[in-house]
């Protein structure tokens, strides 16, 4: 294709010598993939953070963090052993996404920043804050701080991406900015982990993505967005993966007026599907799990869900087990319209769900039954009443027989301070932040006792 274009070049050129000057070659060369990236670097975006680092400094040694030493001045000469800060400065991309200055970013770049600056493609710099950040799908929101108005990429339907269609990457890989790559889709909806965080329904593909190049767009031959880049498999050679810009879109609106993510309750508890039970439902398909429980009252119910429908798909995704169920509503937040495919009584049928926020007696019956033990916020009379160093985090008042707490060692006066890596503050931030992490198969805290700490995993 490439030999024939030349040759069909060539002779133009040569029968018709003025075709050079009126631009026909220049048009030749402007290929698709040249007008999507023309049309969006404006929207593409430099992302400079800089996190504190606190070290011990040892007075006496030119060797940095010697162990000798470190165990020596921390146990008898504590005054004296200092505390040296430093910044360190890290890169990433981001693209803009809204004319007042909201940059879409990942979690992972500014996940330790204590400064966050923003350039631009003609090299303007800007000071930029934090909207919001969610862990889980590794976004993030930033808003830069200027009064001026800024050109956003147009945005795609990553539901309506073809395996092998171009697609366009742009970042900063080890600093080169404004990189352009290109590749095809390679898969859709796969899920890879790394650090103990399971990510779902990513796209893959070829086009290279390197560290810097987390958080900027993934474009495709219209220059419309379908994706955000993420270098988080450090595994990775030759391959990228991208976040659906459509799963983005529920995040980030969450994550704009809110500030974090809403999760998505509906109210239905599921349970494995077995031979036995599918044949005495009548039911011959591959896959599936067993409504196990519809809340009266619930978005479910009022969906037209009940006890013992199978549940066959969420959106367009196959479900396979009850891990999986969890993990497909994960993907979806709270007023999200969720469509459900069921398997009732002989036939296939069709259900859109409205989700919403999980209600306070929901969390409350969670706790319960999962964690099995009652919970005080910690205070100065607290503290003093458990014989505890410090008024931090939430003290475990009672401990229900056959709860988990009880099986795991857990006592009252015990003091729990995180939540999948999370500080609690009190009670109330207890319960706010356990529906953020119901989508996993387990949930791990931290549990001081004394001067202990120790990290304490439940089972969901």
């Amino acid at each position: 294709m490439r030999n024939t274009l030349a040759v069909l070049l060539a002779a133009a050129m040569y029968f018709f010598p003025n075709l050079q000057a009126k631009g026909f070659v220049d048009d030749l060369r402007r290929t698709p993939v040249v007008k999507a990236v023309e049309n969006t670097k404006s929207a593409v975006v430099s992302i400079s953070t800089h996190e504190k680092v606190y070290e011990r400094e040892n007075p006496f040694s030119s060797r940095q963090r010697d162990p000798f030493f470190d165990r020596f001045f921390e146990d008898f000469m504590e005054d004296r052993y200092r505390m040296k800060e430093s910044v360190r400065t890290h890169l990433g991309s981001g693209v803009i996404i809204e004319e007042r200055g909201y940059v879409l970013t990942n979690w992972h770049v500014i996940e330790k920043a204590s400064a966050i600056s923003v350039t631009t493609n003609d090299d303007k710099e800007y000071k930029a804050v934090l909207v919001g950040a969610d862990r889980k799908s590794d976004l993030a929101v930033l808003k830069i701080e200027s009064s001026e108005t800024f050109k956003p990429v147009p945005l795609g339907d990553s539901d309506s991406i073809l395996i092998g269609e171009t697609v366009i990457a742009i970042g900063n890989p080890f600093g080169f900015s404004h990189t352009v790559t290109t590749g095809v889709v390679s898969a859709l909806h796969r899920s890879i982990r790394e650090n103990d965080q399971l990510y779902e329904d990513f796209i893959q593909t070829d086009a290279s993505i390197n560290p810097g190049n987390s958080g900027g767009p993934l474009l495709n031959i219209n220059g419309e967005l379908v994706g955000i880049n993420t270098a988080i498999y450090g595994e990775a050679q030759g391959i990228g993966f991208a976040i659906p810009v459509n799963t983005a879109r529920r995040i980030v609106d969450d994550l704009v007026r809110y500030g974090e993510v809403r999760p998505a309750w509906i109210g239905l508890t599921v349970k494995g599907l077995t031979r036995h039970a599918a044949g005495q439902l009548g039911y011959t398909g591959p896959h599936g799990v067993i409504a196990d429980e519809v809340i009266t009252g619930s978005p479910a119910a009022l969906g037209g869900l009940a006890d013992g429908d199978i549940i066959v798909s969420i959106g367009d995704k196959k479900v396979k087990s009850p891990s999986i169920y969890k993990r497909l509503l994960g993907l979806y937040t709270a007023d999200a319209a969720i469509k459900i495919e069921f398997y009732r009584k002989g036939s296939i049928r069709q259900a859109t769900v409205k989700a919403s926020e999980m209600p306070p007696g929901q969390v409350e019956s969670i706790i319960a039954k999962n964690f099995g033990f009652e919970m005080m916020d910690n205070s100065g009379s607290t503290a003093r009443r458990y014989g505890l160093a410090s008024d931090e985090g939430i003290v475990v008042s009672r401990i229900a027989q056959n709860g988990q707490a009880g099986s795991k060692g857990l006592r009252p006066g015990d003091i729990i301070l995180q939540m999948q890596g999370r500080e609690i503050k009190n009670s109330a931030d207890f319960k706010h932040q356990l529906p953020q992490h119901l989508s996993g198969n387990s949930i791990v805290l931290l549990v001081q006792r004394g001067r202990y700490g120790y990290y304490v995993s439940f089972d969901l």
